[in-house]
């Protein structure tokens, strides 16, 4: 047996001992790296800051029952009509004119789609007024405030985005929704608002 150090008691040594077998015997996970209740926290920690059922638009979280998608598609409805009608009333013209005119066109369809499969489903209301989001009533203002080509390119930004969050939510529901009528409205319309989008796409500065 090694000699102790000088002044050491058997004791203290053997608590040393057994500290650092502990340490050399802590469970490690695949990467060679130590777990214990301080690597378990931060991934309990990690795992709760995740953000479930997201889509196109990271941190958007998408509507998966009946009720929050037939509420979110009709606001998303409302907010493609009325951002049409004022940058119809800027006097825009062209390609950006056109695209106004579908979208109003397109989103009246879609708005008396939604209603007809609303109906059909136990349980699930479609409000008379649409509510907008509060970002979506900012955009409107914005949008209001803007003239000349600063509306024209902010129409056009704004349209990106929100085809783009419309398409993720629309293809989200008919894929994983809870109701079939409106998973059917969500498969029919997808297609029409990846349309909009290729547009709106193209139209970019």
């Amino acid at each position: 047996m090694p000699l102790l150090p000088k002044g050491a008691s058997r004791t203290a040594v053997i608590l040393a001992l057994a500290a650092a077998l502990g340490a050399c015997n802590a469970p490690r996970g695949d990467d060679g790296a130590a777990t214990g209740p301080a690597t378990d926290a931060a991934d309990d920690s990690a795992a709760a800051t995740a953000t479930p059922g997201t889509g196109a638009v990271a941190g958007e979280a998408l509507p998966l029952t009946g009720q929050a998608f037939v509420d979110a598609a009709s606001g998303s409805d409302q907010f493609e009509l009325e951002s049409a009608r004022i940058v119809q009333s800027k006097g825009v013209t062209g390609d950006l004119r056109d695209f106004a005119q579908m979208m109003i066109r397109d989103h009246t369809t879609s708005a008396n789609a939604l209603q007809a499969a609303a109906s059909k489903v136990e349980g699930v209301q479609l409000r008379q007024a649409p509510i907008l989001t509060d970002a979506q009533q900012g955009k409107l203002q914005q949008l209001q405030a803007a003239d000349g080509k600063s509306a024209h390119d902010l129409y056009i930004r704004q349209q990106v985005e929100a085809h783009e969050k419309a398409y993720a939510m629309l293809t989200t529901y008919a894929s994983s929704g809870d109701a079939k009528p409106l998973m059917d409205f969500a498969a029919k319309t997808a297609p029409v608002v990846q349309k909009h989008l290729a547009e709106v796409r193209n139209m970019q500065p």
